[in-house]
């Protein structure tokens, strides 16, 4: 399996953590065995997973953390993670607003 799906799949479990820019009328929250998929369009589509997907998702996936962000830019899906500053602010949160 090629790194850049390893990617999409990963980054597909975890679209819940996405800004709001990438919702499509579609609920950006997920539940257990459930999967988003951001195709290189930006497009995002919302799957169930099967017990062999799921057995997939934990073999490849990775987890992301707390306080990742996903960007579109020139058709490019950028990842990035916001920081806490000792000024209270949020690096990138804060910026982005």
């Amino acid at each position: 399996m090629s790194t850049v799906r390893n990617v999409i799949l990963a980054t597909a479990t975890v679209c819940a953590l996405a800004t709001p820019a990438f919702a499509q009328n579609i609920s950006m929250e997920l539940s257990d065995r459930q999967a988003m998929y951001i195709d290189a369009s930006g497009k995002v589509s919302r799957m169930d997973v099967s017990a062999s997907g799921h057995r997939m998702m934990m073999r490849y996936g990775k987890p992301v953390s707390a306080g990742t962000i996903f960007y579109m830019s020139g058709g490019k899906l950028y990842m990035a993670m916001n920081r806490h500053m000792s000024s209270g602010r949020d690096m990138l949160v804060d910026e982005i607003h």
